[in-house]
């Protein structure tokens, strides 16, 4: 669609926007979207607030039993279980910066 001039119109002496039917009902539409992508960007920063406190709380158990893990998770190659563990609070730390600061009065779980 090609870009159209805005319509500007003055009424009782306030500078306004004059829209189309249709233009108002795709700023109506486009408005609706931007709401929806907002509440599913804050589930999806909440679970990933969940994810990083869960993976702080293996990290913590991990380290606070003390007893050598194997060399590599359940016998699979690949990065060893150590390496794992010592970038975690890197990862952590990044999950956090992502998901940022709670809401006021947002508790850690919802109903869902």
């Amino acid at each position: 669609m090609a870009k159209r001039n805005a319509r500007c119109i003055t009424v009782d002496g306030k500078p306004m926007v004059a829209l189309t039917p249709d233009d108002y009902a795709r700023l109506l539409a486009t408005h609706r979207q931007v709401g929806a992508l907002g509440a599913r960007l804050r589930a999806v920063r909440d679970v990933l607030r969940d994810t990083a406190a869960l993976l702080a709380a293996v990290v913590a158990a991990l380290d606070a039993d003390g007893r050598p893990g194997p060399a590599h998770p359940a016998g699979r190659p690949g990065r060893p279980l150590a390496v794992l563990l010592a970038s975690a609070p890197e990862l952590l730390h990044r999950a956090a910066r992502v998901a940022g600061r709670p809401r006021e009065g947002a508790g850690g779980h919802r109903g869902r």
